[in-house]
């Protein structure tokens, strides 16, 4: 188990997002969970229980780069050089018809998905350098290997994302940081909080993608994965 290393959680939902934040906690890391809206991560925080102690819920938009700068400054004050990076942006992003999408959806949604993960790496990297490693967990979706029809606007960054996460792996995994591109394949059932039920049918659990991730992050050096795809025993591929 960690002890008083710090993680980064860039794009905290109510779906997979506080369930990386909640279980990166109760490893023993100290969790910064970054979204835009305040309002949205205050509630976040009061459905996280105890854990929430180990947390905290900073407002940034990870696609502005001195909101993000002054951000990490601010971790690396309070807290602690970064340890460890979970890339969650790009959530809720519009899809329709490539006719229908306007310049603003697709650069958008770019930077949602791509952009923002890449200005929190930019940050986070030094540390995990200065500190003889770290990792990266970039969170991708089908549409990061497939572009579908009416997915012009979202899946051009998913891509990006997932192209992001090889360059990283390839320059700085010999200097101790683990990279790694998990491609979510299929529906997420979004478990709240306090709710403790099974995921229906054909659904991915929200719980279970993160403790997935969390597996990833602890592998030992000689058995690093940089990619993997994970979806329910139903879903057609």
């Amino acid at each position: 188990m960690a002890h008083d290393r710090v993680a980064v959680v860039a794009g905290v939902g109510p779906g997979i997002g506080i369930r990386f934040v909640e279980i990166f906690a109760r490893e023993g890391y100290r969790v910064v969970a970054l979204a835009r809206n305040a309002d949205a991560l205050a509630r976040l925080r009061a459905g996280l229980g105890t854990v929430a102690e180990r947390c905290v819920f900073w407002p940034t938009d990870i696609t502005d780069q001195a909101q993000v700068k002054q951000t990490f400054a601010r971790v690396r004050s309070e807290l602690g050089p970064v340890n460890l990076l979970v890339a969650n942006g790009g959530a809720g992003s519009k899809r329709g018809s490539f006719l229908d999408i306007t310049a603003d959806d697709f650069t958008g949604n770019f930077r949602g998905c791509a952009l923002g993960p890449f200005l929190c790496a930019k940050e986070a990297i030094p540390d995990m350098l200065a500190n003889g490693g770290g990792s990266i967990a970039y969170i991708g979706a089908t549409s990061s290997v497939k572009g579908y029809a009416k997915s012009s606007a979202f899946a051009p960054g998913k891509f990006a994302l997932r192209g992001l996460a090889q360059c990283n792996a390839r320059e700085f995994g010999a200097k101790g940081i683990h990279v790694f591109h998990v491609i979510i394949d299929g529906g997420i059932d979004d478990i709240p909080l306090g709710e403790e039920r099974e995921a229906k049918a054909g659904m991915l659990d929200s719980r279970a993608i993160a403790r997935v991730v969390a597996q990833a992050v602890a592998q030992p050096k000689d058995t690093w994965m940089q990619e993997f795809d994970i979806r329910p025993s139903t879903e057609q591929w």
